[in-house]
């Protein structure tokens, strides 16, 4: 057989040269790429386990002896009674020392002089509020206990409450609400395996308990407390306008992942901080905390100007979430679906119920600190101290654009931040800790390009030895770190691959080529981060972003992460840290991060100035103080100086300033630009006097705040459980500290 050879050209033979060092290139950047980051097994950190509530099977309840409003008893401890309306089922709760009595909804003869018709109506008498879509589709619509060919069945839980199933045949959907009676009040869930969707119609949300103790325009005073902040209060004796007569926002505010980020759909204002939303009628209230579900929750409050004549504060859930799909990769056009998953977590809420002295906000937060303290979400007590630690955070410097390329600029070197610490110390500074900032060899915050440390500020070397002499002077250093954020030009993880992808599967893009790391890929990182660290010998790192400020999904079709789980790798980072340096600082500390730091700057302390807001209050502060040293702006970032000096002083904070060795402008242009004065020289008697102001609180540092008051318009004390009262004028611009050991 005879076989033809055909020639092999000159440029077929480049092109499979050229094809074959493609080939290597390719190979070269895989393994370059290829995941060399330490494993979560060798830092101790395990996959987070779901526990969910059980569903009960069991023997159907038996109504007994009804009261007048058609009312039968369920479950009774010591300190309260619960009892349920059967046809409606509509619960409500009896305090036995009071005996007053918080319902679900308000009563028939309530209701008997409501304007409101329809569908607002029939959501009064019910006690949550279901909104479903059809599969493939957008329009929701909702249901409630008034709804056509609803079935429901009582199951006995023990002795401590009752099983609800909701069964909607039409829409072949059914759903569980438990209640529970406590020491406290009263816990109600919504088991997720109590979920069954059998049909088209899908679950978007459930309103739970959305009137529960509501007031009726003019029938009481008080407010309704909500979490903006460090609280908020909604007086029930204010004229409003129509137009924001209701606050609706999501605990730990929007998740990034679901949302299309642009700068137009940026809205600036505090998200919420921390699960916790409460009601004040005359001298009862009550303060609700969501355990279980709160990376999906909302808080909501309306007052009586459009759906009802009812205040009302409560808590949705989200199932689903509705989002803007592309229609292609070419087009920044959308289409709007819903995403089809549900959320498959347990939704736990516990009212505890508060009456005479308790029955207001100050009672909310020692109920919410209760809380946190018997569910061990509090750290232990602060230890006693001689002096208040001033909390000095020193900026090294930063990158900046300079002729064409990135220049280094020098603002705070090692040795010079050692300078500003002498300085202090000798002109009556008794106590501080020291974060730096600005010492990443890239010269920008949102990277992980860290090491060596720049060598213009003193690089390792200078850094160790600058620890060395901050501990003999028996101060703590922590160096600041980003793990969120990540900017593509200075980041050696991938956007493509290690960056959080959307709801709509697409990778998720901040702005400019900005991305959110993958928590997983972030927390194994930082083992590196850490070791390199402790070789410098400082005491801990304090996290810009990330832990304690920043919660979001990953949507990867591969091991899919929830805001819960992001949580759960944020808390055990945190530990690490402190099991490995010693201390562990985070930035706004949402409640989730409170166990688990040493330190928090920037506590919510102001309110997002919403319409609906009558007056801030520190509840949060309440909670937490004694447990966590927290401070509020840095002195010299001030709006009001005088007015948010005072407010710290009030709610229990301690000093801290931002400076440079260098001039301020030094930091034009650089990721510091945002610190417009900053030069020890301009500062340091200002801080010195600040200080010696804020040293007066020294003696309550590590106490519990046991109460918080308004005198008059303008002044306002708080006190201290040794029986100090620290009273701040904001008037005259002074404050005074009297009894206790303070005083």
């Amino acid at each position: 057989m005879h076989r033809t050879m055909w020639p092999v050209s000159r440029t077929a033979r480049l092109m499979l040269i050229l094809s074959i060092v493609i080939i290597l290139i390719l190979a070269v950047i895989l393994y370059g790429r290829r995941d060399k980051l330490p494993s979560l097994q060798k830092m101790g950190i395990s996959a987070p386990i779901v526990q969910l509530t059980a569903v009960k099977e069991g023997a159907a309840w038996k109504e007994g002896v009804k009261d007048d409003e058609g009312f039968a008893e369920v479950a009774d401890n010591k300190k309260y009674t619960l009892l349920l309306e059967p046809k409606t089922s509509q619960i409500s709760i009896v305090d036995k020392d009071s005996n007053y009595r918080w319902r679900s909804n308000p009563s028939r003869e309530q209701l008997a002089s409501e304007t409101v018709k329809g569908a607002l109506l029939e959501n009064l008498k019910s006690p949550f509020i279901m909104e479903i879509v059809a599969a493939g589709q957008t329009r929701r619509s909702s249901l409630n206990t008034q709804s056509k060919g609803l079935k429901i069945d009582y199951t006995v839980l023990d002795t401590t409450g009752i099983q609800v199933k909701y069964s909607f045949e039409k829409q072949k959907l059914s759903f569980v609400i438990q209640y529970r009676l406590t020491s406290h009040g009263m816990e109600a869930i919504i088991p997720s395996d109590g979920i069954q969707e059998a049909g088209t119609s899908l679950i978007y949300s459930i309103h739970l308990l959305p009137y529960f103790g509501a007031v009726s325009a003019g029938s009481d005073t008080g407010y309704l407390f909500v979490p903006d902040g460090p609280g908020g209060l909604i007086y029930y004796d204010r004229i409003r306008p129509t137009i924001g007569s209701s606050y609706e926002f999501p605990i730990y505010g929007d998740d990034p992942a679901k949302l299309n980020y642009n700068e137009e759909s940026m809205v600036l204002r505090e998200q919420i901080a921390f699960p916790l939303y409460g009601l004040k009628r005359g001298n009862q209230a009550f303060a609700a905390i969501v355990k279980e579900g709160p990376y999906t929750a909302k808080i909501k409050a309306a007052t009586p100007i459009n759906k009802s004549k009812y205040h009302s504060v409560s808590v949705s859930f989200n199932y689903r979430d509705e989002y803007g799909r592309k229609v292609s990769g070419l087009t920044k056009e959308t289409v709007n679906t819903i995403r089809q998953e549900r959320s498959m977590e347990d939704r736990r809420v516990e009212f505890r119920l508060l009456s005479g002295e308790e029955a207001d906000y100050v009672g909310m937060a020692h109920a919410y600190r209760d809380y946190l303290e018997e569910n061990g979400q509090l750290g232990q007590q602060l230890q006693q101290a001689n002096h208040i630690p001033l909390m000095l955070s020193i900026v090294g410097g930063g990158k900046k654009p300079q002729y064409g390329s990135d220049s280094y600029e020098p603002a705070t070197t090692f040795n010079e931040a050692e300078l500003i610490v002498n300085g202090l110390r000798d002109a009556g500074v008794a106590s501080m800790n020291v974060i730096y900032q600005g010492w990443q060899n890239s010269g920008h915050t949102y990277t992980d390009e860290r090491f060596p440390v720049v060598s213009k500020l003193g690089g390792n070397q200078g850094a160790k030895q600058f620890v060395r002499n901050m501990h003999d002077m028996g101060i703590k250093v922590l160096f600041d770190d980003y793990m969120g954020w990540k900017v593509a030009d200075y980041s050696s993880f991938y956007k493509k691959t290690d960056g959080i992808r959307s709801i709509d599967s697409t990778v998720f893009s901040g702005q400019g080529d900005s991305f959110i790391v993958n928590p997983v890929k972030a927390v194994r990182e930082q083992k590196q981060v850490i070791e390199a660290l402790k070789d410098i010998g400082v005491d801990g790192i304090h996290y810009v972003d990330g832990p304690g400020s920043l919660t979001f999904s990953d949507y990867r079709s591969s091991n899919p992460l929830t805001r819960s789980d992001t949580v759960f790798y944020y808390q055990a980072l945190l530990d690490y840290v402190r099991e490995q340096l010693s201390l562990a600082g985070v930035t706004r500390g949402e409640q989730y991060a409170l166990k688990h730091v040493d330190y928090i700057e920037g506590l919510p302390y102001s309110s997002s100035q919403d319409i609906m807001i009558d007056e801030t209050v520190p509840v949060y502060p309440i909670a937490v103080h004694g447990t966590v040293g927290y401070s509020t702006v840095p002195g010299n970032m001030r709006d009001i100086y005088e007015d948010e000096m005072l407010k710290a002083i009030e709610y229990g904070a301690i000093p801290s300033f931002k400076l440079t060795y260098a001039e301020s402008r030094v930091l034009k242009r650089t990721d510091f630009q945002d610190v417009y004065s900053s030069q020890y020289d301009i500062w340091k008697d200002r801080i010195v006097e600040d200080y010696k102001k804020f040293d007066q609180l020294a003696a309550v540092y590590h106490l519990k705040i046991s109460n918080h008051e308004k005198l008059e318009d303008g002044i306002y004390v708080t006190s201290y459980e040794d029986g100090t009262k620290v009273t701040v004028n904001y008037k005259t611009k002074q404050f005074s500290v009297e009894g206790g050991k303070a005083g």
